[in-house]
């Protein structure tokens, strides 16, 4: 008995459970936690640990700040390269596409006439008040910049972007060949109380119906998985909202936009694409396996029903820019992309 006794004290401590920190947005943020749910009971010997911010401000925690991350998602997929390759990612993968839109509620003003062929027109009377993300802060705002630089050549009137973005920021923009470039300086410094800028959407819808705006710019997974009950979306053709993938090399190709135009050392340069979702897992992920395994089920059928309950439309199979990259065990769940 006391030699038993004696064995059972010399085993070994029991492992210290893993945690999977996950660096997200807010639109995915239903799927995740759907997600995150299989994943706990599938493997409880790992915790999760979720920490939402903008989308830039994400991929700088792990770049500039030097935190550790085994996921990593922005509203963006084409901006992980410039910001995290080489040095702290090698691929991405694209699991999700989304639309632009303008929210409002109610109580806006002119709620009862406005559509996807006469918004730019209401927003610019001058008892309208608008918000709109930082686009320095991530793709919520610069996604809005382009929707409205791309209204010039839709809606046919080269002063739509003049009058709702320069007129009333900082923000300056030229075009040369039917090919447009948008300046985005460090202070984007609002010339007016009409337009107001907020880090991220989700801070305006409650703005909207608390009557301090009229209109948000913003994208449908946004407004519809984040935005309070009461907020509406203008349905806005394919030529403005982002959505076709199609149309991306012919028509959202033809803005490129640019981060912290003034500062050199920060400068981005964006060329518009389609409003698709992206991730990645880090180079120094500490758990990548435990990464794969969480977006095995995200990237499966639970993760994409709980996407498409927030108008996030997901791609079957996601793509990536490198197969040979990824995880042994989601490539069944992936296809090359561009």
């Amino acid at each position: 008995m006391v030699c038993a006794f004696l064995a059972g004290c010399a085993r070994p401590p029991a492992a210290e459970p893993k945690t999977l920190v996950i660096f997200h947005h807010g639109s995915p943020a239903p799927a995740i936690e759907a997600a995150e749910k299989v994943f706990k009971t599938k493997y409880p010997g790992t915790n999760v640990l979720r920490e939402k911010d903008d989308a830039l401000a994400n991929m700088r925690k792990v770049t500039d700040l030097g935190k550790r991350a085994d996921i990593v998602y922005t509203d963006d997929y084409s901006i992980i390269p410039p910001v995290m390759f080489p040095k702290y990612a090698d691929f991405w993968i694209r699991y999700a596409h989304d639309e632009m839109t303008i929210a409002y509620a109610a109580n806006s003003k002119y709620a009862n006439q406005i559509n996807g062929a006469n918004w730019y027109k209401i927003l610019q009377r001058p008892d309208v008040k608008w918000g709109i993300a930082d686009p320095n802060a991530g793709p919520d705002g610069y996604f809005s910049l382009g929707q409205i630089m791309l209204s010039n050549a839709h809606y046919k009137d080269s002063s739509i972007f003049r009058n709702l973005i320069e007129s009333n920021t900082a923000i300056t923009a030229s075009e040369s060949g039917g090919h447009y470039t948008v300046n985005c300086p460090e202070n984007l410094n609002p010339k007016s109380s009409k337009v107001i800028i907020r880090p991220d959407p989700e801070t305006l819808y409650p703005m909207i119906l608390a009557g301090e705006i009229d209109y948000a710019f913003g994208y449908m997974g946004s407004v519809i998985g984040e935005g309070p009950a009461g907020i509406k979306t203008v349905a806005l053709p394919a030529q403005v909202n982002l959505s076709d993938l199609s149309l991306v090399s012919s028509v959202y190709n033809r803005v490129s936009i640019n981060l912290f135009s003034d500062k050199p050392d920060r400068k981005i340069a964006i060329t518009l694409g389609a409003k698709a979702n992206g991730l990645t897992i880090p180079l120094n992920a500490p758990n990548q396996q435990a990464a794969a395994d969480f977006l095995e089920i995200f990237l499966g059928p639970v993760g994409q029903g709980a996407l498409k309950q927030v108008h996030i439309t997901p791609l079957i199979p996601a793509e990536t820019n490198d197969l040979s990259k990824a995880p042994a065990s989601l490539r069944p769940l992936l296809k090359q992309g561009q």
